[in-house]
């Protein structure tokens, strides 16, 4: 049985994994799941380093996610910081804040682009001292989770906002970083 992360790669690489265990995908990223998670390995952009990358969803289970608008990818790609907003008053934290936590352990790790804690109002006193970022009212970096019923993902300029509730919310940062890496259109 496949003890590491690197040996299942191995195997599915040729073809002898059980879909639900490992895939390719687009014939190119090896996606395994190990410990729950999925993992794929990719270089670091001047090609050094071998990453293995992980989240909680493949991109098999992402598919049905579109992202719509378009994004500054200039700011995306010399911004050294970027805002992380939500409402305070919000009712299901757990998801925001698992999805805030995927989004900034790989801006942080991978990007190297630090977090800055905001709130979309000044109405908690958790928000008492963070800014005050809504998209509108700044042209840095923002990511924007937004609790809502229905789940959409999509960039408004120096915007990414993730729309949902719960898991919702964190399959939408998945889709997101995919979409970061490359990986998905």
């Amino acid at each position: 049985l496949p003890e590491t992360i690197d040996e299942l790669h191995e195997l599915n690489l040729k073809g002898k994994l059980n879909p639900e265990h490992g895939y390719l995908y687009n014939d190119v990223y090896s996606f395994v799941k190990f410990d729950d998670l999925w993992y794929t390995q990719l270089m670091s952009p001047k090609g050094t380093r071998l990453y293995n990358i992980q989240f909680r969803y493949g991109p098999g289970e992402l598919e049905d996610i579109k992202i719509g608008g378009s994004l500054n990818i200039g700011l995306l790609d010399t911004a050294t910081e970027y805002y992380v907003t939500f409402n305070p008053l919000g009712n299901n934290f757990s998801g925001v804040a698992l999805a805030v936590s995927d989004f900034n352990q790989h801006m942080t790790n991978i990007f190297f682009k630090k977090p800055i804690a905001a709130c979309d109002k000044n109405e908690t006193l958790a928000c008492r001292d963070r800014p005050i970022i809504t998209c509108d009212n700044t042209e840095g970096l923002v990511l924007y989770v937004k609790e809502a019923n229905s789940s959409k993902v999509y960039f408004d300029d120096n915007c990414i906002v993730v729309e949902g509730s719960g898991l919702e919310l964190v399959r939408g940062i998945d889709r997101i970083l995919l979409w970061f890496y490359d990986i998905m259109e």
